[in-house]
């Protein structure tokens, strides 16, 4: 059976598992025993569920079995005593992480809200500890392993608050930080490893009483960098902690002192889910904020895609796509007004297509459609691209020839005339042939009005019909 890249991501974790291990029992563990302020392999062993499902259980089974037979024999338990510890514990670690993974539903909507963070803490950080280590707690006690000063009950909640710290250190950590870039989150660490040993330094340089600006950095961090920053400042803060525990206690800490791992479990496990709450609900409003965004966005495009329809109906005509009567008025002042600012001239042509009459009382309206739609594709793709064609109503349509003389015009409409004049064209009905009189003017200059001009166009497409009709008159 071919493994997956996710299951081998979940197998490379169990030394990590293996290591964080051991290094917890010998560096932060209470004498005599293994239990220690945070279990991170608790974390560790949820990610490999989240990485392999199912077939992540062999892999925390056999990670937990070798993890807790090596802190017996650290411990100076006996060869058959470790292995018996490392069998008997090793389901209730594997046990605990599949209650764990179970409780994470989908884990992209675990740290997603303020609800998720409550779900994730009651039934992924708490209720699997509670639901396994006292088991585990009797197996060590049933095998030799010594009681806290405080008794059964101490010792239990060490193990217990151990394990929900090292679930809620770890877990978030992995959720958010695999879709971070690996540079960004090299320099987001460095900036918040300085923020939150601020702090610590002048509280222990300065006074104790400093110790309060901590609470104030960490929300800083959940402000500036939502939840991704607070689940990196927790960590730090964790690891920082172990470390101040080290340097002033000592792994020689007093056997009557136990209960201060708890106290220090539960202290970060307090300040840790603030800065999360307050990045979670930052996160909320920003993604309300972009979604508002987005909707606006989308409205706003919709309301120009509107426009733009309009403004098409305004301008166009429906039928041949053309521009309309009221886009050449405008157009033609325009033109006019630029015409007189630079002294220079435009011509004008109004193209009625002969008999149309006729082809509608012959073959119906649709028919007559289909040919002002070929004459007005035929038009188009006889101008020069500056050349505007409008439609200017029923069979007319209307030429604007920018810079260019009624001489000038001439090339295209005699082009245009013979082309419809000797072109068949093609309908439903078949095909038709049809002609088309035409009328062209130039701009007179600056005293030559648009009425005057239209008047001069509309006579001399009259005179184009009088004289026999599929002509141009000038």
């Amino acid at each position: 059976m071919t493994t997956t890249p996710r299951y081998h991501h979940a197998l490379l974790l169990v030394p990590l598992y293996v290591s964080l291990a051991w290094l917890g029992m010998w560096l932060a563990a209470k004498p005599p025993s293994s239990l220690t302020v945070v279990w991170l392999p608790s974390g560790i062993g949820l990610i490999m569920l989240l990485l392999a499902g199912r077939r992540g259980l062999p892999l925390v089974l056999l990670s937990s079995a070798i993890a807790n037979a090596g802190g017996w024999l650290y411990f100076g338990g006996s060869w058959g005593t470790a292995l018996l510890a490392g069998l008997l514990l090793a389901p209730f670690d594997s046990l605990q992480s599949w209650l764990a993974w179970r409780g994470c539903g989908a884990p992209r909507r675990l740290l997603h809200d303020v609800g998720g963070l409550q779900r994730f803490f009651w039934r992924v950080c708490l209720l699997p500890p509670l639901l396994t280590t006292w088991a585990m707690y009797l197996i060590n006690h049933a095998l030799g392993a010594p009681a806290t000063a405080q008794g059964h009950l101490a010792g239990l909640a060490m193990m217990t608050s151990g394990d929900c710290l090292g679930l809620f250190v770890v877990t978030p950590l992995y959720l958010v930080l695999r879709e971070v870039p690996w540079p960004r989150l090299a320099g987001l660490t460095l900036k918040i490893a300085a923020l939150v040993a601020l702090p610590l330094l002048l509280a222990q340089g300065v006074h104790p009483w400093l110790i309060w600006l901590l609470g104030l950095t960490l929300i800083y961090v959940a402000i500036r960098y939502r939840i991704v920053g607070s689940s990196i400042a927790v960590a730090l803060l964790t690891l920082t902690s172990l470390l101040l525990l080290l340097s002033e206690l000592g792994p020689q800490l007093a056997y009557e002192h136990s209960l201060s791992y708890v106290a220090l479990s539960l202290m970060i496990l307090s300040v840790g889910l603030a800065p999360h709450c307050i990045g979670l609900v930052i996160q909320q409003l920003d993604d309300v904020n972009h979604t508002l965004e987005q909707r606006v966005a989308e409205r706003t495009r919709a309301l120009r895609e509107v426009q733009k329809q309009l403004e098409t109906m305004a301008y166009s005509d429906s039928l041949t796509g053309l521009g309309n009567r009221h886009a050449f008025y405008i157009r033609l002042q325009e033109e006019q007004e630029r015409a007189t600012r630079r002294g220079r001239r435009f011509a004008l042509a109004l193209l009625d297509i002969d008999h149309f009459k006729r082809i509608n009382d012959s073959y119906g309206h649709q028919t007559g459609d289909e040919v002002l739609r070929a004459v007005a594709v035929l038009m188009q793709d006889s101008v020069r691209v500056i050349d505007r064609v409008y439609r200017w109503g029923g069979e007319e349509f209307m030429i604007l020839f920018p810079d260019a003389g009624a001489d000038d015009a001439m090339v295209p409409l005699q082009r245009i005339c013979q082309l419809i004049g000797m072109q068949p064209v093609t309908t439903a009905k078949g095909e038709l042939y049809t002609s088309v009189s035409i009328g062209v003017t130039e701009f007179a200059g600056r005293h030559d009005a648009i009425d005057a001009l239209l008047g001069r166009v509309d006579a001399l497409l009259y005179q184009a019909k009088r004289d026999g009709r599929n002509r141009i008159a000038r």
